[in-house]
């Protein structure tokens, strides 16, 4: 093993953090168990891993369930000029405040950028090897336009993220 690599590793797990090398099944079977459990945890997965945990959640019953639309093109032309931010083929169930304010990929993608920096959302959809899943994650969303908390749901999914569907209970993989 490149002792960069395992310069890299010992940085992220001196920072708290835990790395984590199995086979497939393994990954996808401890992925599956965080699921289950309610604890929350971000995955950086393989994209074979990836396909066998979005073949598993996005049943055709759940596909049809869902509320999952690709982004419009008008909204990924704001998210990337206005947000610097290239989302590729990115799906996302959009919903509305209280006062009719709607909560779309732009409102999720800005608000993520608020939370991590551009730097890191921009990151997420520009891997190439991989794709990052966070599972059971704790949103509190904020209508940009009225700052009310939002109830209702956050779907998404695309190349990069294998998807997420945060109903009551959230599950996501």
């Amino acid at each position: 093993m490149d002792n960069s690599l395992l310069a890299h590793i010992e940085a992220v797990v001196d920072s708290g953090k835990a790395v984590i090398s199995a086979d497939d099944e393994a990954v996808v079977a401890i992925v599956q168990e965080t699921v289950k459990s309610g604890r929350t945890a971000s995955f950086y997965l393989s994209r074979k891993q990836a396909r066998a945990l979005r073949d598993l959640h996005w049943t055709p019953e759940r596909i049809k369930a869902s509320r999952l639309e690709p982004v419009s093109s008008e909204e990924k032309s704001r998210i990337e000029s206005e947000l610097g931010v290239e989302i590729g083929n990115f799906r996302f169930a959009s919903f509305k405040c209280k006062s009719g304010h709607t909560f779309g990929a732009f409102e999720f993608l800005q608000q993520g950028i608020r939370e991590h920096g551009v730097g890191s959302v921009k990151r997420i959809f520009e891997l190439k090897n991989s794709a990052f899943l966070r599972v059971n994650p704790h949103f509190v969303v904020s209508c940009s336009e009225c700052d009310q908390t939002m109830e209702g749901g956050i779907e998404y999914e695309g190349a990069t993220y294998p998807g997420c569907s945060y109903p009551d209970p959230p599950i996501c993989v």
